[in-house]
């Protein structure tokens, strides 16, 4: 029998009920929250219809969509559970994914048939949801949900290159949501422009912060510019990793938008301090944030407003109690957003954690004076060079801030002399700056000598600048570059 106390409102019925007419999604048409309800019950009648039950797992598989939304809220009223995959991903990885979510159904954008002919269970489009919801039946949204039952599987890797399928309740994106927007003064009328994949978590806790303050989500069409959405979507709010952030702010046009904006949530990697001071000088509100899958997105974050100085760190906890350092330096978290754990093929969740209940999150850390987070690198990528251990962030941060330094990734390859060496990649701004190998002449100004990669290799050109890196993928790259 379900526990009463784990219940918790639907963001999405709640909104319909209290703001029917507000804006609630657009992309290319406009939806109020009522038209958006009615969407979805037609969505939830179908699915159930197609016989998805309660604790099933669904593959979503597309670009976002107001149908992909519609589709994903439907799937939280069913009780099933929402397995959001990479569209782009090579068919075989989509399938080896599928196998391993062991799915009963997979809804898709039209045109991905054949990225399915290798997975075995039954498919509905997003386009024919829409045209089975004109005969589908009437019935209303369920208020209240079971908050403590699995309700997304969203795939991580981490640094590791080894992907997991991290599992999340409906209260885990519930209590994140609602900590956020006690952060931040997200309100009906409000437009978030939705500039993240849904296959991230970070993605999908746009469309519940959205759904509690009653405002709207608004999906960017594919292959735009972010400039021209800002402008066209007139969202007052987005979500930007540090690249798509560097990005605007390179030109005119881009450090207006931002200027104009009402909240710039920054997050999802590494940002450099040179990145930081010239969106604050250029007006940018900022709000730097700190979190990771297996948190439901930010966990910590800077306040609205915040000072530079603040934005130089991650910020403080949106909840009590729920970060804390190790004395081995490493942060640990949890909470109610924190995952319910990650999927094993055998049904069972695993979900590492410490005797006394804490996840650690492989990070690297420190508290200053005023509580506020400084996050300095992962775990696992330390490697030792000749007796020193070195912390691979710590020389990207100090590349990064050089301005002919567009992107960087530093890991450690074996040598038989000294253990292992920093090799970087690099992709410079500009053909003409100086040879990369020059760079560590002024590198020696702020790291020490051993710090200095000993070799400098090229951006992969596979691997797009704002792409995940894998160090494990790189290191071989590297092995096979200093081979020749």
């Amino acid at each position: 029998m379900c526990d009463p106390a784990s219940f918790i409102p639907c963001p999405l019925a709640a909104a319909a009920q209290a703001y029917p007419e507000a804006l609630a999604c657009l992309d290319d048409r406009v939806y109020s929250y009522a038209e958006f309800r009615r969407r979805v019950v037609h969505f939830k009648r179908i699915l159930m219809r197609q016989g998805i039950a309660r604790g099933e797992r669904v593959v979503l598989l597309g670009k976002p969509s107001s149908g992909y939304c519609a589709a994903l809220w439907a799937l939280i009223q069913t009780g099933s559970v929402a397995c959001p995959l990479n569209p782009a991903l090579p068919g075989n990885s989509i399938a080896d994914n599928a196998a391993r979510l062991q799915p009963v159904c997979i809804l898709h954008d039209t045109g991905m048939e054949t990225a399915l002919d290798r997975i075995h269970v039954p498919s509905v489009s997003f386009q024919e949801l829409e045209e089975q919801a004109e005969t589908a039946g009437m019935e209303g949204l369920t208020p209240l949900l079971d908050g403590s039952l699995p309700a997304t599987m969203v795939m991580t890797s981490g640094s590791t290159g080894t992907a997991k399928a991290a599992v999340h309740s409906l209260g885990n994106h519930w209590y994140a949501a609602c900590a956020a927007n006690a952060n931040m003064p997200l309100g009906q009328g409000d437009i978030w422009l939705l500039s993240l994949p849904l296959y991230h978590v970070s993605g999908l806790g746009i469309l519940f912060r959205c759904a509690l303050a009653g405002a709207a989500v608004a999906i960017p069409r594919q292959g735009v510019p972010l400039e021209e959405e800002l402008v066209r979507t007139e969202a007052g709010y987005t979500s930007l990793v540090p690249t798509q952030l560097h990005r605007l702010m390179e030109s005119t046009k881009g450090r207006e938008l931002l200027r104009n904006m009402k909240g710039i949530l920054l997050g999802g990697a590494p940002v450099d301090t040179v990145l930081v001071k010239r969106a604050w000088e250029a007006g940018g509100p900022l709000i730097r944030s700190y979190g990771m899958t297996e948190t439901s997105a930010q966990l910590v974050a800077t306040s609205p407003g915040a000072t530079l100085e603040d934005l130089y760190s991650s910020g403080r906890p949106l909840m009590p109690g729920t970060v804390r350092i190790s004395p081995e330096g490493n942060i640990e978290v949890r909470g109610p957003s924190v995952f319910l754990g990650y999927y094993e093929e055998s049904g069972q969740l695993n979900k590492p954690g410490t005797e006394d209940g804490w996840f650690p999150t492989g990070d690297r850390g420190y508290w200053d004076d005023h509580g506020r987070l400084f996050v300095t690198g992962r775990v696992d990528t330390m490697f030792i060079s000749g007796g020193e251990n070195i912390y691979p962030e710590e020389i990207e941060q100090a590349l990064k801030a050089l301005a002919e330094v567009e992107q960087v990734a530093v890991v450690g390859v074996p040598d038989p002399e000294y253990g292992a060496i920093a090799v970087a990649f690099i992709a410079m701004r500009n053909l003409q700056d100086a040879a990369a190998e020059t760079l560590n002449t002024r590198l020696r100004q702020v790291l020490p000598g051993y710090k200095l990669p000993r070799y400098y290799l090229p951006w992969p050109e596979h691997l797009a600048l704002d792409s995940k890196i894998s160090r494990p993928s790189l290191c071989e790259e590297a092995l096979k570059h200093l081979r020749r």
